[in-house]
């Protein structure tokens, strides 16, 4: 079985920013027991946390499908051209998105003078305690980011940033004022079918575990599917399995209960 999981909200709580022993303990015995495991993130491989990194996942889709890899060898890496990349960084000022850029080397970039929110000063000052590096630029610069997430600010507007943006991204609504801005053509369900052809696995042997609108393309694609207890209701809707939040040994519960551990 090739089992794929999300990060955030699922390997790792997202109030606490704790891995339950159970979950590491949990991905180490399906590796050991012959099976895959293999993380599908939002975020770029860089960006991981260091304690995931760590774990004995066997390969990664990352950025939500723009990064690919299996064991130590890059299979996909796409970025944005640099041309979309300033009109990215220019709309999200016009349109004042409070915009966090991700980059190479686990960077977090902002604009100097940029809008600002409270959920992305979390995000930042997370990303700071976990040593990763958080860089202004000036205005007018073309920074080399891989994909970027954006938080609705007041007097922002959103839907004419999504209009023009949408020619370039794939525009994922993570609720709230969230949106995540993926390169056209890429999601967790392309990487996914990428890899799984790789691999040579057939739909019901593959495992998607996860809690969030993110995650609905590789639902789509997974034989079996499992929602965190704390997940979203529209994927929980969707999933064959709702096991226990993460803190509630979770990853470990919805192993077993497939019989893989």
């Amino acid at each position: 079985m090739v089992v794929f999981f999300d990060i955030d909200g699922t390997i790792v709580d997202d109030a606490t920013q704790v891995i339950p022993a159970s979950t590491l303990r949990a991905v180490e015995r399906l590796g050991a027991r012959g099976h895959i495991p293999v993380v599908n993130t939002g975020r770029p491989f860089s960006h991981i946390d260091p304690r995931v990194r760590a774990m004995a996942f066997q390969g990664w889709v990352c950025g939500c499908g723009m990064e690919i890899r299996l064991g130590d060898q890059w299979l996909v890496r796409h970025r944005p051209s640099e041309e979309i990349r300033v009109r990215t960084v220019e709309a999200a000022r016009r349109c004042r998105m409070a915009a966090l850029y991700e980059a190479d080397g686990g960077a977090i970039l902002l604009e100097k003078g940029g809008a600002r929110h409270p959920n992305g000063e979390i995000e930042t000052a997370r990303m700071i305690q976990k040593g990763f590096p958080v860089r202004e630029f000036d205005p007018g610069e073309a920074p080399d980011f891989i994909k970027l997430v954006t938080y609705d600010t007041s007097g922002c507007r959103r839907e004419a940033f999504l209009e023009e943006m949408e020619k370039y991204y794939t525009c994922i609504d993570r609720g709230g004022t969230m949106l995540e801005l993926v390169k056209k053509g890429c999601s967790k369900g392309a990487g996914m079918t990428y890899l799984l052809e790789k691999l040579g696995a057939a739909r019901d042997q593959v495992l998607a575990i996860g809690d969030s609108t993110n995650d609905l393309p590789m639902f789509l694609l997974a034989g079996h599917t499992v929602c965190m207890g704390g997940g979203m209701a529209e994927l929980k809707a969707r999933a064959e399995y709702v096991t226990a939040p993460v803190l509630e040994d979770g990853i470990e519960k919805a192993l077993t209960h497939f019989g893989l551990i």
